[in-house]
């Protein structure tokens, strides 16, 4: 380049043409992206390039680790794909249009809108770091994507999964009416400690849920904890290894960190669990018999095994999600006419309006609120 100053990036760059006029052109162009912001190497960056430096580089400091892990599969399986061998700077908002048809056809409209969106922040990076002078992805619209609605249990099927799970062993008693009677999250019943169970007064603290974080690479750490310098984490990441790769770690949001109040039901179902352990005073509620924490995979497949036995559905595969159990106890909530922002307290949904209506709501109020769910359900007395 002419002119005694480099780059911003304190480097130079030569490019050559055969013909005067078609340097200066060149020369002049060139200038042109300088000024705006625009490094003299963008063009000559694929997409894909891009993509592994921003995802190693710029996105993991400062994203949760399951969230990173996300990025990279949306990176590796839906985007390089589609746009990987595109040039960053010759990327148009057609190319955009075709990688998001191209997944939602091979896979659903919430993948493709979801590829979309790192797309659009890795693209936005770009911009801040110079490669490319504007963001495709801005100019177009985000594409939608169809809601896969969740259909809850009926108040009979309900009380017919719990009716059927109270006869059977203490661990599924417990982990079944849990999940009905106070609609916590699968991550977060996993990765429930008996520390934060207060059988006495009957109430638990969810603050923590269970994860599977990546290891660092090399020889696999020996015994059943592994130290926190294993796991390829942030070192600003707030975790708790408790068995092999499985930690925990803060619920989704701060607002969803919460004291839930536990029914009769649950307070005897857990009560039975606890002393057949041996009245532990840490540890994990719910485990494998050989004291590994449960896979979600294995804790999915027993809840639709669950609905077949309690005959909510003939077969396995016409069997609810898991996630539905929430959602069923959201809609008994409601037609128990107990207030949004009670059942929202409950269940720890947040938004940012919700939740100065409910931050403040004692466990009385929720405790009479899940009453309501309990005399709907017509449940025996324990």
């Amino acid at each position: 380049m002419d002119g005694a100053s480099p780059p911003p990036d304190g480097k130079y760059y030569q490019r050559g043409r055969k013909k005067y006029a078609d340097a200066v052109a060149e020369l002049a162009a060139m200038r042109k992206d300088l000024a705006n912001g625009i490094l003299p190497n963008a063009g000559q960056i694929t997409v894909a390039q891009w993509l592994d430096y921003w995802v190693d580089t710029i996105a993991a400091p400062r994203l949760k680790p399951r969230t990173l892990a996300t990025y990279r599969s949306t990176i590796k399986h839906q985007l390089i794909p589609h746009v990987g061998s595109k040039k960053l700077g010759k990327l148009t908002p057609t190319d955009v249009r075709r990688m998001v048809n191209h997944v939602a056809d091979a896979h659903t409209t919430r993948t493709a809108q979801a590829a979309y969106s790192v797309l659009a922040k890795a693209l936005g990076d770009a911009v801040k770091d110079g490669k490319i002078g504007n963001n495709p992805c801005e100019r177009m619209d985000r594409p939608q994507a169809r809601s896969e609605e969740r259909v809850p249990l009926t108040v009979e099927q309900a009380r017919a999964v719990l009716l059927h799970v109270a006869s059977r062993d203490a661990t599924d008693a417990a982990r079944w009416s849990l999940a009905l009677l106070t609609g916590a999250r699968q991550a977060e019943a996993l990765g429930l400690t008996w520390d934060r169970v207060d059988l006495g007064v009957g109430v638990i603290d969810i603050s923590w849920q269970l994860a599977r974080l990546k290891l660092k690479k090399g020889p696999r750490p020996q015994g059943d904890v592994y130290p926190r310098e294993a796991f390829d984490v942030p070192d600003t990441f707030t975790f708790t290894p408790v068995h092999w790769t499985a930690c925990l770690v803060p619920t989704k949001t701060s607002g969803s960190r919460r004291l839930v109040p536990l029914l009769p039901p649950v307070v005897a179902a857990l009560t039975e669990l606890w002393e057949q352990k041996g009245n532990p005073s840490q540890g994990l509620v719910f485990t494998r018999d050989d004291g590994a924490a449960i896979q979600p995979r294995d804790d999915t497949l027993a809840w639709k095994q669950l609905c077949v036995q309690a005959a909510v559905v003939g077969k396995v595969e016409d069997a609810p999600d898991q996630h539905a159990a929430r959602h069923t106890v959201a809609t008994l909530l409601q037609e128990a006419g107990v207030e949004e922002a009670t059942r929202m307290a409950i269940l720890g949904h947040t938004t940012t309006t919700s939740h100065r209506q409910y931050a403040h709501t004692s466990t009385d109020l929720t405790r009479a609120a899940l009453g309501q769910l309990e005399k709907l359900l017509a449940l025996p007395d324990v």
